[in-house]
């Protein structure tokens, strides 16, 4: 399983491909240029928000198993975890087919 910060640097990944990406142990810090950056969180902030929006990812609560579930539009890709930010981040990154 991958670390909080693993997913967050694949996230970024794929979301700023091509600028430079500085990891930390929570957050990445994205070089934008002209000395401007931002932060992202997408495992412990809002910042998944927007990727759950734009890719229709369903994100509910498995009472049974005391776990957050995570899938795209068409019931694939599904992830489990303990947090809905969490299992939605998973579901992205399997979504664009990385090894989670």
């Amino acid at each position: 399983m991958m670390t909080d910060a693993e997913i967050n640097l694949a996230i970024a990944q794929i979301e700023f491909t091509g600028k430079e990406l500085c990891p930390c142990e929570y957050h990445i810090d994205v070089r934008l240029g002209n000395g401007d950056y931002t932060t992202v969180d997408y495992v412990n902030d809002s910042d998944i928000g927007q990727i759950i929006e734009r890719e229709k990812i369903t994100v509910g609560y498995n009472n049974a198993g005391s776990l957050y579930f995570a899938h795209d539009r068409y019931g694939n890709a599904i992830a489990y975890s303990d947090t809905p930010n969490k299992a939605a981040a998973l579901t992205f990154l399997k979504m664009k087919g990385v090894e989670i």
